[in-house]
């Protein structure tokens, strides 16, 4: 909405009796003073690019640092993954080694009984013969 000087100095004649230079000067005043008050159309419309032009520069600041997140977090994730098969092959190896261990212990008394029993066997068949 523009100030429209023409009418406000016409007004300031008719309606309230100044005359013709005194209307003109005192519209051109505050006219002036409007002007560098206000912003133009013009002012609106660089200011408007000058943000579109920023905001599209913090949006491809934001892509970059998100691609960069992107990337370290599927390296972190990659690292993960390697080491969690790492601990599951130890795991595994660990596992299968102590039920070695477990066979082998069970083996042995299995054995060991077996011998007792023969013998305890064997001492019954001399002590009833």
């Amino acid at each position: 909405m523009g100030f429209d000087t023409l009418r406000a100095a016409h007004r300031l004649r008719d309606e309230a009796g100044f005359d013709e230079t005194q209307a003109t000067v005192l519209v051109l005043t505050f006219a002036e003073g409007f002007a560098e008050r206000f912003p133009t159309k013009a002012d609106l419309q660089e200011v408007d690019t000058s943000v579109r032009v920023e905001l599209k520069r913090v949006e491809a600041s934001i892509r970059g640092d998100m691609e960069k997140m992107e990337t370290s977090i599927r390296g972190d994730m990659e690292k993960m993954e390697t080491s969690l098969r790492s601990d599951m092959g130890k795991i595994e190896t660990s596992v299968r080694t102590g039920l070695r261990d477990l066979e082998n212990r069970m083996t042995i008394r299995m054995g060991g009984l077996m011998v007792i029993g023969i013998g305890v066997l064997l001492s019954l068949q001399r002590f009833l013969s």
